[in-house]
């Protein structure tokens, strides 16, 4: 098989959550759900997430380990520049950060690798498949000297039913840049 095809994926339901969150959600085969689902909410409530006017909003936290695979390198080339984004398959109000832990100091930056925030895309009223890639980072992933996972976060309100956040698959993609 060609490693563009051996590449990181999970399903939602399969990360680890905070303990203060684990009552929040609801798992549904593949996918994590914070919030109620009872319908689509209407086009024009999609177009702005209600988090942004001022509603109370709930939070949930979820980590995914990332191991190795053929798919996060590229041996065809001399470069060692590397584009990595994250995938998400999702609905509602998501943002994730792939993140590295420095195996010799414990260091954990606060600024991630690849940030993906669903406010930056347009809004749906069902699921969608969107990718962020890095702006700040080039190079490859070091998995000799370091740990890498995904920290994402669903925000939904508090209040309003049928204003869900989910995640149902993430997947991390690398590609070589265009040369």
């Amino acid at each position: 098989m060609d490693d563009k095809f051996k590449i990181w994926t999970t399903v939602g339901s399969a990360g680890t959550l905070n303990q203060a969150d684990l009552a929040k959600v609801t798992l549904h085969g593949s996918i994590i759900q914070l919030g109620v689902d009872i319908s689509p909410p209407p086009p024009v409530e999609a177009a702005r997430p209600l988090s942004r006017v001022g509603l109370p909003t709930l939070q949930a936290v979820v980590r995914y380990n990332i191991t190795p695979v053929d798919g996060l390198f590229f041996t065809q080339t001399a470069s060692n520049k590397f584009h990595y984004g994250l995938e998400l398959r999702y609905f509602g109000h998501v943002t994730a950060t792939l993140r590295e832990v420095d195996l010799n100091t414990g260091n954990d930056p606060d600024q991630g690798l690849v940030l993906f925030d669903s406010t930056k895309f347009t809004p749906a009223s069902s699921f969608k498949v969107e990718t962020a890639f890095a702006t700040q980072f080039e190079g490859v992933l070091d998995f000799v000297n370091k740990a890498y996972y995904v920290e994402a976060t669903l925000v939904a309100p508090a209040l309003v039913i049928g204003h869900p956040a989910a995640i149902s698959i993430i997947k991390i993609v690398a590609k070589q840049p265009d040369f």
